[in-house]
């Protein structure tokens, strides 16, 4: 298969949809690009790769079929993923643990430490993307 990066891609219709990886067909072994929709109800489709970048005829010229307009915004979707489990984490932290069982606080406990590893993990993605280093570690 030739390579096509992961990201965002208009279609000579308008729509965006944005590529988030590749698979074969089970029968044929055909080479297929896996994409959703950036519009609507974000539907999920699968293409095979030779028409991905088969040119088609479009008022008498001819252009891509899907063109590449940029990378996948991580950024975003990394600063939700924080949010959402810094305002769960918040959360967990206020409950009274001398109120709980044993067994319910220990569970608490246990979730409270995955909350921080996985917000200081994504601290350290976002790191990455902006080269630079946060503020925010969780401890």
């Amino acid at each position: 298969m030739n390579y096509i990066p992961l990201g965002t891609y208009r279609h000579y219709k308008g729509n965006e949809y944005e590529v988030i990886g590749f698979s074969k067909h089970s029968e044929t072994l055909e080479d297929m690009v896996i994409y959703k929709a950036l519009y609507g109800d974000g539907g999920t489709w699968v293409r095979p790769f030779s028409m991905w970048n088969n040119p088609i005829e479009m008022d008498g010229r001819t252009v891509k079929r899907f063109e590449y307009i940029g990378e996948p915004n991580r950024q975003i979707e990394l600063t939700e993923a924080h949010r959402a489990l810094l305002s769960t984490l918040q959360k967990c932290e206020k409950i009274d643990l001398d109120k709980q069982g044993k067994s319910q606080r220990t569970l608490l406990e246990r979730r409270i430490a995955a909350l921080k590893v996985a917000l200081n993990l994504i601290n350290k993605e976002q790191e990455k993307i902006n080269g630079i280093t946060q503020p925010n570690t969780v401890e």
